[in-house]
């Protein structure tokens, strides 16, 4: 499958060592010999692959001539296409007739596989970056970073002196821009294959339909199991990514320490990262420091996973900080979700921060243009039952609950208790207690010391009084 056009980009590197710029040099002068030539549909692009991309299409060969239907759905949506285009256009004689060779070179002849010839006015794909794995391994990069991910490309291999691409290394994220059409679009994966194979025949040949392209060219049991034998292992590619991941983490860059932290705390790519959650950790701690604030929030999340609550005592205090410095910075990097953990820390005096109302309004103010669910619910609190008088703003509180009030029904029992706080706040301390009487009312899930505090408050609004967080929530036991 042909690989899309991406902008090419250039990004200020360390100072490297005269052998590595040289090999570096070669690896992209490689890359974009074979680019040049493929585009234009030349055979000869072949002398640029590597032996095992000759293997792998020789692997695509002998799919198209003895694949069942289950084996072809396992190979990826790009190589698929080219297994499809082999079934449609070759007879079976004819292409078990060509050796591995011969087969890569119909299929960039074809334009079945290889680069994309560039629009007009835009470039050949060129990579961006290189990455130099060992001696005789590199990864390009197609384009700059996301700001959340790296634009890996082809890897390359020295083969007898010489760079060579690894097209195989690029299957898995062609199928993967197939399989973003297919979810964008909606329509069925097989459609979209019916539509690539027209466009790989051209006006000139009618596609067959899939259904007739499903069976194998030569029904032989024995050369089905050969396959599975010689499956491609797509996945190898992933290696080489957190290999370069490690690269540049050692270096300073932030998106690769981010990047391999999360691999490593989570383990979710096992095989070419096996989980260490310290280490992932202390990557991610890295990042965050380095200005990563997605870093932040994932420590967050996290730390709080590793966290087991002791009954009868609060979040120990160096965890809390630990909390607190991830929040601020994942707050300050633009996370809605973070901007109203922080409102609750300042609200709160907790985790280091000293107790300011006025912030913590501020940032649930933040929170709440950033979509978050709760951040109206945290502004009108802060505002009507901070401890400090000065920032005590009971006219404001009732201001931004008149829109929670105005859909009183639909509130839940903690904003019910929020709306009657600003309520009693305000010297309206008969409505908050009819506020008060609806949230207790609707309680489902709180935790007794939470319903108890609710009751004490109904008490204090049926007295006519007000009510005062004077207590930092972080610091009451674990139920």
């Amino acid at each position: 499958m042909r690989v899309g056009i991406l902008l090419a980009w250039l990004i200020a590197a360390p100072a490297l060592a005269g052998d590595d710029l040289a090999r570096m040099n070669a690896v992209s002068n490689a890359w974009d010999r074979y680019a040049e030539l493929s585009s234009q549909g030349d055979g000869r692009a072949a002398e640029w692959l590597a032996p095992s991309s000759l293997a792998h299409y020789g692997f695509l060969r002998d799919a198209a001539l003895y694949a069942s239907s289950a084996q072809l759905r396992r190979i990826p949506m790009s190589d698929r296409a080219i297994v499809y285009a082999f079934r449609a256009t070759q007879q079976a004689d004819a292409l078990a007739a060509l050796d591995d060779e011969a087969v890569t070179a119909l299929c960039l002849h074809e334009n079945w596989c290889g680069i994309a010839s560039p629009d007009a006015g835009e470039s050949l794909a060129a990579l961006s970056h290189v990455t130099l794995v060992g001696d005789d391994l590199a990864m390009g990069e197609l384009g700059p970073p996301t700001g959340t991910q790296f634009m890996f490309g082809p890897e390359l291999v020295r083969d007898q002196g010489q760079w060579k691409v690894r097209a195989e290394s690029m299957a898995n994220n062609e199928s993967l821009m197939l399989q973003q059409q297919v979810q964008r679009s909606g329509i069925r994966e097989d459609d979209l294959m019916q539509a690539v194979l027209a466009y790989f025949l051209g006006p000139d040949r009618e596609a067959p339909l899939l259904a007739l392209l499903g069976q194998p060219l030569r029904d032989d049991a024995a050369a089905r199991t050969r396959l599975n034998e010689r499956w491609p292992r797509y996945d190898d590619v992933y290696k080489t990514r957190v290999a370069v991941l490690e690269k540049k983490a050692a270096d300073g860059d932030t998106l690769a320490q981010m990047g391999l932290g999360a691999l490593l705390a989570t383990g979710s790519l096992p095989a070419a990262a096996p989980k260490d959650r310290t280490r992932g950790i202390d990557w991610l701690e890295k990042a965050s420091a380095g200005g990563q604030p997605q870093a932040a929030a994932i420590l967050i999340q996290l730390l709080i996973e590793d966290y087991t609550p002791q009954k009868g005592k609060p979040m120990p205090a160096d965890l809390l900080a630990r909390l607190a410095v991830q929040t601020r910075r994942a707050a300050e990097g633009g996370i809605g979700e973070a901007m109203l953990q922080l409102s609750g820390l300042y609200f709160n005096g907790a985790g280091g921060l000293a107790r300011d109302c006025i912030l913590a309004e501020q940032w649930g103010a933040r929170a709440e243009d950033a979509g978050v669910a709760g951040a109206r619910n945290n502004r009108v609190w802060a505002l009507a039952t901070c401890p400090l008088e000065d920032q005590r703003d009971p006219q404001r509180a009732i201001a931004l609950a008149d829109h929670m009030m105005a859909t009183a029904d639909t509130l839940t029992y903690s904003e019910l208790d929020t709306v009657a706080a600003a309520l009693a706040a305000a010297g309206r301390t008969p409505e908050a207690a009819d506020y008060q009487q609806r949230a207790i009312a609707r309680v489902e899930d709180a935790k007794p010391a939470t319903l108890r505090r609710m009751q004490q408050r109904l008490a204090a609004y049926r007295k006519g009084q007000d009510w005062v967080q004077d207590y930092n929530t972080y610091e009451l036991p674990a139920e």
